[in-house]
């Protein structure tokens, strides 16, 4: 692939991964603060803006604390040319782990804090990543099956 286009896909496919691992977080979180709200239209329309504040919130983190742990993965995908979906769906969930230890707890508490919320966040990112730029990984064209 041409160096310019993995330029510009690098960072889509970076902003896509955030995105899919921060909706997710979001989504977990409001469907664990809706069933006490349910029946109460107001509350439910102020946990949904708490919900979409913590979303944009988490947003921002995942985006500053995950910038170094997704340049490695995506270093090695690059170098090695690696275009499987299992590959960037293992380098989400390092990713997810890596920054779940990087992010002080303290700071709030949209941060997941469940290990199984934490991997599907990684394995949602890593999908994320991989559909939008994951699949044309590396500036090695893939080889071609010899005629047997």
């Amino acid at each position: 692939m041409n160096l310019l286009f993995r330029l510009i896909l690098i960072p889509i496919g970076y902003i896509a991964a955030v995105f899919a691992a921060s909706a997710l977080i979001a989504g977990i979180e409001w469907l664990r603060a809706y069933p006490p709200v349910a029946n109460d239209p107001t509350a439910l329309g102020l946990t949904s803006l708490v919900v979409l504040a913590d979303f944009l919130f988490v947003y921002a983190l995942i985006i500053y604390a995950a910038l170094l742990p997704s340049l490695v993965a995506v270093a090695v995908a690059e170098i090695l040319s690696l275009r499987s979906a299992l590959y960037f769906c293992g380098a989400g969930l390092f990713v997810a782990f890596a920054v779940s230890r990087l992010i002080d707890p303290s700071i709030s508490e949209a941060i997941p804090k469940d290990a199984a919320v934490v991997a599907a966040a990684g394995l949602a990112g890593g999908l994320g990543y991989w559909i939008s730029s994951g699949r044309w990984s590396g500036l090695r064209l893939p080889a071609e099956p010899t005629p047997g």
